[in-house]
């Protein structure tokens, strides 16, 4: 299948607070090329002239970008598309929440493409997202559990964010717990990759 000399195209999905942007940024440093669909998102705000966006907006923009069900990889998509035509060949596509999005970028890229999710106890989670202390970050654990529900699915439509069902399409061995230490996950970070360059029989 055609895929513009991509050679790894890393799908990444999981729970917030997981520890998707450390997997990302290590890789980076490795060589890879990281973009997200959050942002894609951004940009498409920042073009409305919505250039502070709050958690809501960025929810409400990626909803009505999956087009209400009509074009539900739109985002993931458009990310891998930006960095394709920068000529990337290792690529991270960060913060994948829709099982359509896994569909679409398997169709494009074929086996060039692995999807791998990344969670964590919840108090972790919490814990690790209240101190970050980001802009829009919720303030309480109350508003992470709030974000965290929207996040995973429950209660969403199903053009709505869906980390659940997403993760679910994971295979067992690209999944990672990240409870640990750092030098553990970075690690597995390593295995995985060898896994996924390592001569094909």
């Amino acid at each position: 299948m055609e895929n513009s000399g991509v050679k790894i195209i890393i799908g990444l999905t999981g729970l917030k607070a997981a520890g998707k942007d450390e997997l990302s940024n290590y890789l980076q440093s490795k060589g890879f090329a990281s973009r997200s669909c959050s942002d894609e998102i951004r940009a498409e705000l920042q073009r409305r002239g919505n250039v502070k966006p709050t958690v809501d907006d960025l929810v409400a923009m990626g909803n009505e970008g999956r087009s209400g069900g009509s074009d539900m990889g739109y985002w993931a998509r458009r990310a891998a598309d930006t960095l394709v035509n920068q000529g990337q060949q290792f690529i991270i596509i960060n913060g994948m929440r829709h099982p359509d999005e896994v569909k679409e970028l398997r169709r494009i890229y074929g086996d060039a493409f692995t999807l791998v999710g990344i969670i964590a106890p919840l108090p972790l989670r919490a814990n690790r997202l209240l101190s970050r202390a980001r802009a829009g970050d919720p303030k309480t654990v109350e508003e992470f559990m709030k974000l965290d529900d929207t996040d995973r699915g429950i209660g969403q439509p199903w053009h709505g964010q869906q980390v659940d069902r997403t993760l679910a399409l994971t295979d067992f061995q690209n999944v990672f717990n990240n409870k640990g230490t750092l030098e553990e996950y970075h690690a597995w970070i390593d295995a995985l990759v060898a896994r996924l360059t390592a001569p094909r029989p």
